[in-house]
């Protein structure tokens, strides 16, 4: 019967040192599963470049005007997240977290101008391109 105090503090070192191995494992699985999600992302976002560059190059060896601003790309960074977006074919395509501070702007009205751009846009996710951008 002595023996069962004894037993007490060594298991729960034991606990103490497994419950810290795990906390450590969590944190670089974590860390893992961010890069992660970040390669696939920007996987996805280059994909979608590639695609846009390639629609341009088809149109215009079919004899098709894609207009000025076929497409573009944009990539930067909101709250420590590398966030990016392409348009294309007339659509958007973007992180939830740019397109959620997009959308705040064209709900707000935002218009943007000024001595670079000849006239002025209205936010907007939609049309026209140049507004789309500017957003």
């Amino acid at each position: 019967m002595t023996q069962q105090p004894t037993q007490r503090p060594d298991r729960a070192a034991t606990l103490a040192a497994t419950a810290a191995a795990l906390a450590a494992d969590l944190v670089v699985l974590q860390r893992r599963q961010q890069e992660a999600v970040a390669t696939a992302r920007a996987v996805c976002h280059h994909t979608q470049l590639h695609r846009a560059r390639r629609r341009v190059v088809d149109q215009r060896r079919q004899g098709r005007d894609p207009g000025p601003l076929a497409w573009f790309t944009v990539e930067g960074v909101l709250e420590d997240q590398v966030v990016r977006a392409v348009w294309a074919d007339g659509r958007l395509r973007c992180d939830r977290l740019l397109e959620s501070r997009a959308r705040r702007l064209v709900d707000l009205g935002a218009e943007f101008g000024g001595e670079e751009v000849p006239r002025r846009y209205r936010a907007s996710l939609q049309a026209p391109a140049a507004a789309v951008l500017l957003t």
